[in-house]
């Protein structure tokens, strides 16, 4: 008995494990299809889009429980919730301009409030808003409760800290107002911060830094570090310290350092680092973020390679043009110059891919290619090296070129064999030869004809072309002397017999659009059944403005299959051929196509900035350049040019109808064209507008470093004076800060104003700083540069010269019974008003008793009469000198001038006695 062996098919498996492949994939592709693919909703109005996603980012519809990723493009309805994951991100930008930045973390709902107005809640995380200046009224609710109105032109950052209960709200320019659930209000202007703690109570915060937001991307062109501006505001004197980490609770310090103003520039290292700031006052509520930077290297040139040479002769040569890519980089620009600084420029593009193919005629040529990245707003960087390359002309006449049919093509028939032989020539007055062989060398010639034209046709019988392969070629008649290549190459065709088949259209393809300066060049072509070109072979092809071809616009006959030269107006159209018989019907009509005229493509119109505007920005906000949308415009280009007409800004592939770009000062003009497709561009639009910064308060007097006499600050009033800018405040805010010994400085006069001068009365001796706030409508501000000036101290009287009595002067018996009184006298101090006097009595033990004074006498004599409070002794006097304004304030004194004299005179030794009469005992 045999055994049987069934062997495996090895065919079998291959197709089972196919299958299995198979199904894996489609599965696959359904599961990426509905993770990736977001709903557009017809019931609701579009309020803006997703202009920007990184990372994870979901959206999901008020009336629907389920999530669903969001890209970048979606579209963004009222109710919608968005949130992002761990380091993801989102822009939303509404129609209005308003930009609406997420953190990670972080959920919103877009709504509405009762006035109408748009409304963004707030679930946790941080947000960034920058209001259009022509935006409607706009609401941010936290978390708590609390309502931020956020005024247009406004950027400010809101973030809801749900674990520790405190919501934080920045204004970085522009204006707002809080109000807490409790009914608490609060206005913020530029670079002012409130938190609103548990139990919705407002407190200012005393620091606030204006720049870098708390989440940074940057992009680094160069190796090392990348410089960083910090702004900030605070409401001391205080120096700001900056710490930056490699974690993010700081448990590693990278660096620390103390800055004094209110703005510094720091050094980033590339990846990711953290930092915080604080104020010495402020440890226990510091402002921290963290910044990402990302190197990016300089885009490389592929080709065409340096030095580079490309020869034609009659028409100009195709120039394929390919560099490295970057991942950052939205698209590239491609400058082409003939001059190596890249000045002269002859080709300035965009694309978005990383090649492109350009006709150039002869010269020598330069090329670079500029990167231009979104991210960051960094623009161009990291251009390409310049390259050269060289195209020449060749004098030599190149040979015919032969066209169609293709080499090796087969030519297929049923009856008689329909051919077109085509070719190119350099040579414009000349004759051809056709040629058509059995062999490669033309041995056998089955087939000549001559023709001017640089085409032939002709149809075949059978018996002349056979089935089998043939060889063609050209041989040029011309009275040209460099003409030395007068034969083309040999191509091959083959001949076999053509199966029937329906008549039917081959070009244009259905849905087709040309522009209508294009329409002249366009080929209509089609092919023919066996039956038709047996029995009829001329063509009619229709052309109607409606499909079933009751308005024939356009009736053209032809013995072959193709027809052009046509002139059509723009518009609708469909197409159809047919064969018209021997009664005149028309039979064997085709399926029609539509195609699709377009006309000229008219420039968008710039409603934003008006012409000749002045726009005026601050804290390097962005200048917004909008227009109205055309339809059927695939995306928009916008050039930036300045005063010097040079090219500074380059955006392209724009979707949306406005577009923001931060620019310095200057003119510039602007040019704006929409593009419906590659070669559907329309002319340029143009705009001149200028770009200026506040014009700042100018500080006039007292100037920097200015010293003022102490008595003249005492006499007369110290005026400030200074200059508004072109921007008029509605009033002013003076600040006048004098400098203490412990180094700190006190405001020691604050004055609200509408003038342009404030007189401060008495100033004393010391270093004074003064400064001028003001902002615009817009709460832009034009606060005046500090300025810093001293008051001299004010000098003392002379002293007083002291005359009588003489010093050390003695006063004996004699004098004192020739002077009843005792006179004391000086000489009259300049400028003094008034003197204060005083006698005091030396005691032995060396103290002093004042037994006389007189206090403000404005005398330069004092007299004693009372001679009874002297005695024998050693006696001091002084005199001060002072000066007293008429209101009684004292401006300047004396050192005090002294002098001593003595009393001194002997007993009697023998008393002489008067008679003394009759007592009156007697």
């Amino acid at each position: 008995m045999r055994k049987r062996i069934r062997f495996k098919s090895l065919l079998l498996d291959f197709f089972v494990v196919l299958l299995c492949l198979s199904v894996a994939v489609f599965f696959a592709w359904l599961f990426w299809q509905d993770l990736n693919t977001f709903t557009v909703r017809s019931d609701k109005d579009e309020i803006g889009t997703i202009s920007f996603k990184q990372n994870v980012a979901q959206r999901k519809f008020d009336d629907r429980v389920v999530w669903e990723r969001i890209s970048t493009g979606t579209k963004l309805y009222y109710g919608d919730t968005i949130r992002t994951a761990d380091l993801a991100q989102a822009v939303l930008t509404l129609k209005d301009g308003t930009v609406i930045d997420l953190g990670e973390n972080t959920m919103i709902v877009v709504g509405s409030n009762a006035s109408g107005g748009l409304q963004i809640s707030i679930d946790g995380g941080e947000i960034q808003i920058d209001s259009a200046a022509a935006s409607s009224a706009l609401e941010v609710k936290l978390d708590d409760g609390s309502v931020v109105n956020v005024e247009a032109g406004t950027s400010l950052a809101a973030k809801s800290d749900i674990e520790n209960g405190v919501s934080n709200v920045e204004v970085k320019s522009g204006s707002a107002q809080i109000t807490t659930n409790k009914g608490q209000t609060a206005s913020l202007g530029y670079g002012e911060s409130v938190n609103v703690e548990e139990g919705s109570e407002l407190k200012i915060n005393p620091l606030s830094v204006l720049y870098p937001p708390q989440e940074l991307k940057l992009l680094n062109t160069r190796e090392g570090a990348l410089p960083l501006r910090f702004e900030w505001k605070t409401n001391t004197s205080e120096d700001l310290t900056i710490q930056f980490s490699s974690s993010k609770d700081f448990s590693t310090l990278l660096s620390s350092k103390s800055y004094s103003g209110q703005s510094a520039e720091l050094n980033v290292q590339p990846g990711l680092s953290y930092w915080r700031a604080f104020t010495q006052s402020s440890k226990d509520k510091t402002v921290s973020g963290k910044i990402s930077v990302h190197n990016i290297t300089p885009i490389e040139g592929i080709s065409p390679a340096a030095e580079t040479s490309f020869q034609y002769r009659a028409k100009d040569p195709q120039i394929f043009f390919r560099w490295t890519g970057s991942e950052y980089a939205s698209h590239y620009r491609l400058l082409i110059s003939s001059t190596p600084d890249m000045r002269s420029l002859i080709i300035d593009s965009e694309f978005t891919e990383t090649f492109a193919s350009i006709n150039l005629g002869a010269g020598n040529y330069w090329w670079q290619v500029m990167p231009y990245y979104s991210l960051g707003k960094l623009g161009y960087a990291g251009e390409s090296n310049v390259y050269s390359f060289k195209i020449t002309k060749n004098q030599e006449i190149r040979r015919p070129e032969l066209s169609a049919p293709a080499d090796k093509a087969q030519i297929v028939y049923k009856d008689n064999i329909l051919s077109s032989f085509i070719w190119k020539s350099e040579v414009k007055d000349a004759s051809y030869e056709l040629k058509i062989a059995r062999d490669y060398d033309f041995n056998n010639v089955v087939f000549t004809a001559e023709t001017d034209e640089l085409r032939f046709s002709r149809e075949f019988t059978p018996a002349e072309l056979k089935e089998g392969n043939y060889y063609w070629k050209i041989l040029r008649k011309s009275s040209d002397s460099d003409d030395l290549f007068p034969e083309s190459e040999i191509r091959s065709f083959s001949v076999t017999h053509y199966l029937p088949q329906d008549n039917k259209l081959l070009y244009p393809p259905e849905n087709f659009n040309i522009e209508a300066k294009n329409v002249n060049g366009l080929a209509f072509m089609w092919k023919l059944s066996d039956e038709y070109e047996k029995t009829s072979p001329i063509s009619v092809l229709q052309i109607s403005t409606r499909p079933d071809f009751t308005d024939i616009q356009l009736e053209k006959t032809s013995a072959t299959s193709v027809l052009d030269s046509l002139n059509l107006p723009s518009g609708n159209y469909w197409w159809r051929v047919g064969v018209r018989d021997d009664k005149g019907f028309l039979t064997g009509i085709t399926q029609s196509r539509s195609f699709t005229v377009l006309s000229e493509l008219l420039p968008p119109l710039i409603t934003a900035p008006n012409q000749q505007e002045e726009i005026t920005v601050y804290n390097y906000a962005p200048v917004t350049i909008s227009w109205q949308p055309l339809k059927d415009v695939k995306s928009y280009a916008l050039k930036i040019y300045n005063s010097k007409d040079d090219i500074v800004k380059v955006i392209g592939d724009i979707k949306e109808n406005s577009v923001q770009l931060v620019l310095e000062e200057g003119k510039y003009r602007c040019t704006l064209q929409a593009l419906a497709s590659d070669t559907r561009i329309s002319v340029p639009a143009e705009r001149v507008f200028s770009v200026r910064y506040p014009s700042k308060i100018l500080a006039q007097s007292p100037g920097m470093g200015v010293s003022i006499q102490g008595l003249t600050a005492l006499r007369n009033p110290t005026v400030f004076a200074w200059l508004p800018g072109k921007d008029r405040p509605s009033s002013y805010k003076f600040v006048l800060s004098k400098l203490q010994k412990d180094g700190s400085t006190k405001i020691v006069d604050t004055v609200i104003t509408t003038k342009t001068t404030v007189s401060i009365k008495r100033l004393t001796a010391g270093t004074y700083s003064w400064k001028v706030s003001a902002s615009t409508a817009k709460g832009m501000p034009l606060d005046s540069n500090v300025q810093s000036f001293v008051i001299e101290r004010v000098p003392d009287l002379s002293m007083a010269i002291l005359d009588s009595p003489a010093r050390n002067f003695v006063m004996d018996g004699d004098y004192l019974k020739k002077h009843r009184s005792i006179e004391f006298s000086w000489k009259e101090v300049a400028g003094a008003t008034s003197y204060s006097f005083s006698l005091y009595k030396k005691e032995v033990n060396g103290t002093r008793k004042l037994i006389y004074s007189e206090k403000n006498t404005k005398s330069t004599l004092v007299r004693i009469k009372d001679l009874s409070i002297l005695d024998v002794g050693n006696f001091e006097w002084t005199v001060k000198a002072y000066s007293y304004a008429k209101d009684g304030y004292l401006e300047q004194a004396g050192p005090l001038a002294a002098s001593a004299f003595k009393i001194d005179f002997a007993s009697p030794t023998k008393v002489e006695a008067v008679k003394p009469g009759k007592m009156y005992g007697n």
